[in-house]
């Protein structure tokens, strides 16, 4: 393998990893404030793509882009009041199951609006693929990578250093408390799965152009933004998108090796060691660190 063999590699696992990471920060907003996986994310994530690709034929493209990714925040808020907050006195193990079966009913009602066809939104920029060293990345890529980072930068900015995120960090860290202090959690919970909707929604609309959008690509990008989410602790967002890229190399690496059959089954072998062996992912090097 060459230099720009090995850039081309690079390229396309960072790509793709920051869509994984961007999906597991869906994942991780949700779990740092209800304690719920919510392995639904990936569907909702889909519903602002196909959102995104019916308000594409009558509105300009961004328009059609920002109301997508607004349907899917008000989706995943939907699915909060409809199905996991009437289960909130109920064993998280029940919520989770819950979150399944909001998977399976959005994914079905997609497949009955769009069927199993291939949809695709045109670029966000026009242009040929930009060389780097002998490489090549498109533009739509760039657009991907660069949301995936403004939106940890946001979400940090969010959580830290306002008002509202720390209200909802309160309910986080002590539900009991928040409550006493006038912090309505539910509201609180909702407003999580709505960040989570958008996050999630965002990156899925932006690689659309690159790729193609079937109904059947929750599930996948789910599993990947979960493995992405354990090697951040499913806590940290900056680390969740570190833990994306690297499962993204791990792919591009598989498909280069084995073959792109193989690199959904990387991510899953992946997931399961890591559940296994290292369940704080990354969190733990961090830990070790500071100590």
């Amino acid at each position: 393998m060459n230099f720009s063999d090995l850039l081309q590699f690079v390229l396309t696992g960072v790509t793709n990893g920051a869509i994984y990471g961007t999906i597991g920060i869906g994942f991780v907003v949700i779990h740092r404030i209800t304690g719920v996986i919510n392995f639904a994310i990936g569907d909702l994530a889909l519903v602002g793509a196909f959102a995104a690709v019916v308000l594409a034929e009558a509105l300009p493209l961004w328009l059609a882009v920002l109301g997508g990714i607004a349907i899917a925040a008000l989706v995943s808020m939907a699915s909060y009041w409809l199905a996991i907050r009437p289960l909130s006195r109920h064993h998280l193990l029940v919520q989770l199951i819950a979150t399944l079966g909001v998977a399976i009913a959005v994914r079905s009602l997609l497949q009955i609006l769009f069927g199993s066809g291939a949809y695709q939104l045109p670029p966000f920029v026009s242009g040929p693929p930009l060389s780097v060293g002998g490489a090549t990345i498109s533009r739509q890529a760039l657009w991907v990578i660069a949301l995936s980072v403004i939106i940890v930068g946001l979400l940090i900015l969010f959580f830290d250093w306002t008002l509202l995120g720390k209200a909802v960090t309160a309910c986080a860290v002590n539900p009991f408390a928040a409550r006493v202090v006038g912090i309505n959690t539910g509201l609180m919970a909702a407003l999580s799965f709505a960040l989570a909707g958008a996050a999630a929604g965002t990156v899925t609309i932006a690689q659309t152009p690159m790729s193609v959008v079937t109904v059947l690509g929750g599930l996948t990008l789910s599993l990947k933004g979960f493995v992405a989410a354990i090697l951040g602790g499913v806590d940290k967002i900056g680390l969740t998108l570190v833990g994306g890229i690297i499962v993204g190399l791990i792919e591009s690496a598989t498909a280069i090796f084995a073959g792109a059959l193989y690199a959904t089954l990387a991510a899953l072998v992946m997931m399961l060691v890591l559940l296994i062996f290292r369940p704080a992912g990354l969190t733990r090097l961090r830990t070790a660190t500071r100590v």
